[in-house]
């Protein structure tokens, strides 16, 4: 969360941690690295419109992290488009079957 406060929380839409790993998506480029209680951290950004596209193509840029810090309406779009996903992979599989 310091890393949230650090970059300011008001432009943060979706945070998250992996080991020593931070995912940043927000408005406007941040650091590449980030420094917490000593231990130095790398930071994956991704503007909030690109991280909409970036999950649809490997959601595993998602799902990978604990999710420490998000905007509701954006994490909603977020669950949004992995569901949309889901049901768009079901219904190809569905087709295979039948064909």
């Amino acid at each position: 969360m310091k890393v949230v406060e650090d970059v300011g929380r008001w432009e943060v839409m979706l945070a998250g941690i992996n080991g020593d790993e931070i995912l940043m998506v927000k408005k406007g480029k941040c650091a590449d690295k980030a420094c917490v209680e000593g231990k130095e951290y790398k930071v994956k950004w991704f503007d909030p419109e690109d991280y909409l596209k970036r999950i649809l193509e490997d959601e595993e840029v998602f799902r990978k992290y604990k999710v420490v810090y998000f905007v509701k309406a954006y994490l909603r779009k977020v669950l949004d488009v992995l569901a949309s996903a889901e049901v768009q992979r079901m219904s190809m599989d569905l087709n295979k079957l039948d064909a």
